[in-house]
This record gives structure tokens, C-alpha cells and sequence, in this order.
């Protein structure tokens, strides 16, 4: 007879598609606040501090730049 388990299961790992598709940005080169944003990004994937991380890819992604004139 097996008793019910009083314990949590191991944490998920997330396939390589999901990591990139969750914390997958480009900062722009010479912007401050997408440098600073990009380092944060690193500390909190380090600290594994996945809903911090996710708020500074997507600070990065949606942080807005003028856009570059064509000719």
C-alpha cells in the first residue's frame, strides 16, 4: 500500500526552447539601461530567480529605441 506523498516533487527543469523563448532578448548595444537590464537579467538566472529574470527580458524586449532611418 503506498501512502500519499507529504513531500513536493523535484523542480521542473524547462527544454532549451522554452528558456530562450522565456528569457530570450537582444539588449542594444550603447544603451544604459539595456546593459543594466541585461545584468540583471544574468544575476537573477544565476540566483535562479526565474520570475525576476523574465521581468528583465522583457523589460529588454519592450524597452523602446528610435528606430534607425533607412535611405
Amino acid at each position: 500500500m503506498t501512502e500519499p506523498r507529504t513531500y513536493p516533487l523535484p523542480a521542473v527543469e524547462l527544454a532549451a526552447f522554452m528558456e530562450d523563448y522565456l528569457y530570450g532578448c537582444a539588449p542594444v548595444a550603447g544603451c544604459g539601461v539595456c546593459t543594466a537590464l541585461a545584468a540583471e537579467l544574468a544575476r537573477a538566472r544565476e540566483a535562479k530567480e526565474y520570475g525576476e529574470a523574465y521581468d528583465a527580458a522583457a523589460e529588454i524586449r519592450n524597452h523602446p529605441h528610435p528606430a534607425k532611418k533607412q535611405r
